[in-house]
């Protein structure tokens, strides 16, 4: 007959002498030896008898400690003391069979959990009642927790998390950070007095789903690693523990608690102005220099703009066509605080609402669709009122299910919608339901007309980018070409200026000064002349003699209207224009002629 001692950390001890060759502890009932303390598993290890000598295995990937080693399998001898979980084995070694039953000795119910009741058999089924102690750790820990969130400013939750982690983690090095988008932990309540560990990044791709920890083992040390999840979306920051030794059962169910209370109140702590502060200041640097302007309007976009990138809800954009509504929406998604995210941009238009469903979510025989490439980051959906109002409820219905689905799998919509946004809700072109999924965000892109004192700046920051474009280099711009381009209306909003900024800065030559009569040059739709766009050439070209604005002029006009006359066909366009198909592609885009294919499809 074989005995066993369980020990509790109170004194209390509880003896089994079991009759069997192979016998079966942990934490459920139907094992022969009952262990109930944290940390136990359903069916934690069997004990092998042959002969007189006892192995041990333990199952479904636990562990035990055999005299402070921790083991997974193991010859055992009398006085050996295994520690599982909380709990402590001693194996006593085999006793003279008398004729007693498989029964514990003494029962001692144990108040801190770890001693267990003495099994009953079915024949002798009783009810029983035993209530259990939470260690003192564990019981002002969650005390303190639970008043830490409930009392505390939310601008002083950090702080006060520090001193929470050096009472309740005594002896060991913690700290809450998140992960910037080159991959290095960045602290936001730490009492760590080292570098960080260095962690493999396939650690942090399985803890991108709830429900899962990780421990690293260097040595004597474990570090274990929590990712705090408000919302299912993805990590929004890890908690780290550090032992000298391993980590304790009551250090695992303390940070688990950690950062279940942290996921809860994300939102009211992600509003402090210290959570992502290096982060705050090099993306308000870069909004400064991709939304340039001094004005209100732009200034309220840029804060918007940065508090969507920051947070993980759908966004809608109203703005004219031509504003930037597109370039706000991809901002949004590259500015993210883990990292640029990947996204795709779905022009909205009227159609079949099955087809344009495949497009989206994909479908059998259809592929994956967009939402199926783009998992984990952004789909952007342009004019999305133009959209059947089926596809728009779909698109609602996937914003809401997305709510709760694991950060690897969730999608965030970005959509755009025109200026008078209340107009088209009212019309009912744009469904209720998705008006309702994507107003946590709503962003307002401004027209030039109302942000003319902002012109200047977005001049000067278009040139850059088109002379990199281009690859040329400029002096600047003449006064009276830029006084020109700011009595403009500018009807066709960001989209027109960029266009005209090409033009003028094509017809510069390297190292010179941007200059030009930008009224007096054919307007950028030169498609829409009609049929005497001849005789308005003419016109044009009797009233200047500046070959930098003639030129150019009447390259777009003929490339224009050749593209025109073959549908959009860059090949045939090429040979009756006397150039290369090369040469011909690089006009279309200096020139921004329209692609004419879609008279084709409307032929069709």
């Amino acid at each position: 007959m074989v005995t066993l001692s369980v020990e509790g950390s109170t004194g209390s001890v509880l003896t089994y002498r079991v009759r069997k060759e192979s016998i079966t502890i942990g934490a459920a009932s139907s094992n022969d030896v009952v262990v109930r303390a944290p940390g136990v598993a359903p069916k934690h290890l069997v004990l092998q008898r042959t002969g007189d000598r006892f192995t041990f295995i333990t199952q479904s990937r636990q562990t035990v400690v055999l005299n402070g080693e921790r083991r997974s399998r193991g010859v055992l001898r009398v006085g050996d003391r295994v520690r599982v979980g909380t709990a402590v084995l001693v194996f006593q070694g085999i006793e003279e069979e008398d004729g007693e039953t498989d029964t514990p000795q003494e029962t001692i119910a144990s108040q801190d959990g770890a001693g267990s009741p003495a099994p009953v058999s079915a024949a002798g089924a009783r009810k029983e009642l035993v209530v259990y102690n939470e260690t003192s750790r564990l019981a002002e820990a969650r005390q303190e927790l639970v008043q830490l969130f409930r009392a505390t400013r939310r601008q002083e939750v950090l702080p006060s998390l520090r001193g929470f982690f050096e009472r309740f983690f005594p002896g060991s090095q913690t700290m809450l950070a998140w992960m910037d988008g080159e991959g290095r932990l960045q602290p936001l309540a730490s009492n760590w007095t080292e570098d960080p560990p260095e962690v493999p990044g396939r650690a942090f791709e399985e803890l991108r789903d709830p429900g899962r920890y990780a421990v690293l083992r260097r040595g004597y040390r474990e570090t274990g690693i929590w990712p705090v999840i408000p919302d299912g979306w993805r990590p929004a920051a890890y908690l780290l523990v550090e032992a000298p030794g391993e980590l304790g059962e009551s250090d695992r169910t303390l940070a688990s608690e950690v950062v279940t209370l942290l996921a809860a109140h994300w939102e009211g702590v992600e509003n402090t102005g210290s959570l992502y502060a290096s982060w705050e200041d090099v993306t308000r640097q870069r909004l400064a220099e991709e939304l340039p302007g001094t004005s209100r309007s732009i200034e309220l976009l840029r804060e918007n703009v940065l508090a969507a990138a920051k947070g993980h809800d759908s966004v809608l954009i109203a703005g004219r066509p031509g504003s930037g509504r597109t370039f706000a929406a991809t901002l949004i998604a590259q500015l993210h605080p883990a990292g640029a995210l990947p996204f795709e941009i779905v022009q909205g238009r009227e159609g079949d609402p099955e087809a344009l469903r495949a497009e989206l979510f994909g479908g059998p025989g259809r592929g994956e669709g967009v939402t199926g490439r783009v998992q984990g980051g952004v789909v952007i959906v342009r004019d999305v009122h133009l959209l059947p109002v089926a596809t728009q409820r779909e698109i609602a219905a996937a914003i809401q299910a997305s709510e709760g689905s694991g950060a690897s799998a969730r999608v965030r919509w970005i959509v755009t919608v025109p200026d008078n946004l209340l107009e088209v809700v009212n019309e009912g072109r744009l469904e209720p339901a998705l008006f309702s999924a994507t107003q946590t965000h709503l962003l307002s892109v401004p027209s030039l007309a109302s942000r003319k004192e902002d012109l200047p700046l977005i001049v000067v920051r278009l040139l850059d980018l088109i002379t990199a474009e281009q690859g040329k280099t400029v002096r600047g711009i003449a006064l009276e070409t830029l006084n020109d381009l700011l009595g403009r209306s500018w009807e066709g909003e960001m989209a027109e200026l960029l266009g005209e900024l090409r033009r003028l800065v094509s017809a510069t030559p390297s190292g010179e000064m941007v200059r030009g009569d930008s009224r007096r040059a054919l307007p950028a739709d030169t498609g829409s002349l009609g049929d005497d766009a001849s005789g308005r050439v003419f016109t044009f070209l009797e009233e200047t003699d500046d070959l930098k604005v003639v030129v150019p002029a009447v390259e777009r006009l003929l490339i224009d209207r050749v593209l025109r006359r073959v549908k959009g066909n860059q090949s045939k366009a090429a040979r009756i224009l006397n150039i290369s198909r090369g040469a011909l592609i690089a006009k279309v885009k200096e020139y921004d002629i329209p692609d004419y294919r879609y008279l084709r499809r409307q032929r069709r």
